[in-house]
């Protein structure tokens, strides 16, 4: 069966002395594109799976692997990757995808793309919170911490529905919950927060995140 389809590469590795696998994200989840030949400069499929880059092809499912039979399309995000920094920051967001990620969904699907074309400066720590925001959203679990902070110094949320409040099974600070909430309603510009409230934010979307992943 053949078909269609964009696919962002989050990962290539070696397969023999001229082949490779890609690791993608497409309509039918994230998975295994075996590239023949791939990386022999005569084929025509060379430096197109390189990660970051979206590509449109017609696929053939053999197996439990993908197959291209043939490339319609080529966005080539990975030039965009010109400095460390920036490399590392699409290096996140593809491993956030093979780890978090399961199904397709056109959004987060557009989501992904929209931010690998963001350079994030020094920004970095703010935009990973941003983007696993959008995806939460997308995936119809928007938390209730989000909707209504109680007015107390120290909280506990619930994982199962984000509620915050005196029960829960992590305790975080108002500050963590109302900085979110600031970083939803109207993004990152303005927004300051210090390595370790940064870190205590991932921290409870990670935890919310694997607690809907069950």
């Amino acid at each position: 069966m053949s078909f269609k389809a964009r696919a962002v590469v989050l990962k290539r590795v070696r397969s023999g002395d001229q082949d490779l696998i890609a690791k993608v994200y497409c309509q039918v989840g994230v998975q295994s594109i075996l590239v023949r030949e791939g990386y022999t400069s005569s084929s025509p499929f060379f430096g197109v799976f390189e990660p970051f880059n979206v590509v449109e092809a017609d696929l053939e499912q053999k197996g439990d692997i993908l197959v291209p039979n043939d490339v319609l399309s080529v966005e080539r995000l990975s030039l965009l990757a010109t400095d460390y920094r920036r490399y590392l920051w699409m290096c996140w967001l593809s491993a956030f995808t093979l780890s978090r990620i399961r199904f397709y969904d056109e959004r987060i699907f557009q989501l992904l793309v929209k931010f690998l074309k963001v350079d994030p400066g020094r920004s970095a720590g703010l935009y990973r919170v941003l983007f696993r925001l959008k995806v939460i959203e997308a995936m119809g679990l928007r938390p209730k911490f989000l909707e209504r902070i109680p007015r107390r110094r120290r909280l506990k949320v619930r994982l199962s529905d984000g509620s915050a409040g005196e029960e829960g099974e992590v305790e975080v600070q108002a500050q963590v919950l109302a900085t979110l909430r600031r970083i939803s309603e109207k993004g990152i510009k303005r927004v300051s927060v210090g390595k370790g409230t940064l870190k205590r934010i991932e921290d409870l979307l990670d935890l919310y995140m694997e607690y809907h992943m069950r």
